[in-house]
């Protein structure tokens, strides 16, 4: 009966010892471990980079664009819509077939500019046929008019014998019918010099669409683009608000944006990429950059910044207007081709060796910067002077030691 009463104490003691282990081990562990609030201040290689979407392109290629004489403004072909295209990456000799521009729109421009001729041609033959008949008419009126004059002299040198009155009468007559003659003469030469303008109008309005008709033709046979060199085809882009696109068939080209496409030279290629105007003064040409290709499984290439566009434009998905930045390639192009898509980290600066802490733990207040440090037990408020810094990290520069520890946050509590 006692061993059994024994027994039951022993098994409570046993019960009451494992509760107690199972309340004071975890306390213990946490004590070990380090709020996870809490930072120890170490010294690290730091980087400030901006991080942006990019795709490879060729510094250097051979444009093909819509024919020159798309640029004629008196065809009004303005702009042209693709309507058909090889095939991007096709490897094309000189001389090879590559796109093809809408002809039928020139052909309905061919065929209005025609009718219109066929008009004026028409006008031009019955003004000439009008002109010649006016002239005649004015030319018999003229010799007409010469019996008058003529007949009126004879009556002025026979007035002679007559009285004093009669001759002034005579003279007035026969000064009329000179004065006649020669506003008859003016007359003519104004005609003939009007009907000689309005014709020449017509002939050189006439020649002008003659000209159109054989523009249009040259531009209807150059609607067929061809390779002007050896190389490989890749798509030019059109830009608009939407941001940068692919031409493709049924796009539209104009001598605005006349890019059909380029053969690239392959030895030099870029990077092209878009960086927010809130960054873009703090890049410069020279800049090293991580260039990843996505193609590639994240292979990494080396860069630096060549060209920075000096004006930006607005494109979706960004808040802000948009600068072109290119950066070149200076590893190994092997593997690399136009088009691919890259993420670019452009390394805005770097320094060796600093003490380097998250920007959460820096606190700024009234224009001074302070982190909480945390030792033998307490929390306290120190003041730092703080360099340059990263999305995620800033250098300090005074004010901390490596291996101290410091908050990674504000406390909730005032008390510290």
């Amino acid at each position: 009966m006692r061993g059994k009463k024994l027994s039951a104490k022993t098994i409570v003691i046993s019960l009451a010892g494992a509760l107690l282990l199972m309340i004071i081990i975890p306390i213990i562990l946490n004590g070990l471990k380090r709020p996870s609030n809490i930072y120890k201040v170490k010294r690290e290689n730091f980087e400030a980079i901006i991080t942006c979407k990019g795709e490879i392109q060729s510094e250097k290629a051979v444009l093909i664009t819509i024919p020159d004489i798309f640029g004629d403004r008196t065809l009004e072909i303005y702009d042209s819509q693709i309507k058909d295209l090889i095939p991007e990456g096709s490897i094309v000799k000189k001389g090879d077939y590559v796109a093809l521009l809408d002809q039928g729109r020139i052909k309905e421009l061919k065929e209005s500019n025609m009718e219109a001729l066929k008009k004026v041609i028409f006008n031009f033959n019955d003004a000439r046929i009008d002109s010649a008949v006016d002239l005649v008419a004015l030319r018999d009126g003229i010799d007409q008019f010469h019996f008058d004059v003529e007949n009126k002299k004879v009556e002025l040198e026979q007035s002679v014998y007559e009285s004093p009155a009669f001759q002034r009468k005579s003279e007035m007559a026969y000064g009329r019918v000179l004065r006649q003659m020669e506003e008859k003469k003016r007359a003519y030469q104004l005609t003939r010099k009007s009907l000689r303008i309005r014709i020449a109008r017509t002939e050189d309005y006439m020649n002008k669409l003659i000209a159109k008709d054989k523009n249009y033709q040259i531009a209807f046979d150059a609607a067929r683009i061809n390779a002007p060199q050896d190389g490989m085809l890749i798509y030019g882009r059109t830009y608009g608000r939407g941001g940068s696109r692919k031409l493709t068939i049924n796009s539209w080209v104009s001598m605005q944006n006349p890019t059909i496409a380029t053969l690239p030279d392959l030895s030099v290629l870029v990077s092209e990429t878009y960086v927010e105007e809130i960054y873009i003064s703090k890049l410069k040409v020279g800049d090293s950059v991580r260039v990843y290709i996505d193609a590639l499984k994240n292979m990494l290439k080396i860069g630096v910044i060549s060209t920075i566009s000096n004006v930006g434009q607005e494109m979706t998905g960004f808040d802000s207007k948009v600068f072109k930045v290119s950066v070149r390639i200076t590893s190994d192009k092997t593997k690399i081709k136009p088009a691919m898509t890259t993420n670019n980290e452009i390394i805005i600066t770097k320094e060796q060796d600093v003490i380097v802490i998250p920007r959460s733990a820096l606190i700024i207040e009234d224009g001074k910067q302070f982190v909480y440090v945390r030792e033998f037990g307490k929390t306290t408020l120190r003041e730092v002077t703080g360099g340059k810094q990263s999305e995620k990290q800033v250098v300090i520069k005074s004010g901390l030691k490596e291996g101290e520890k410091i908050l990674l946050t504000k406390p909730e509590s005032k008390k510290i």
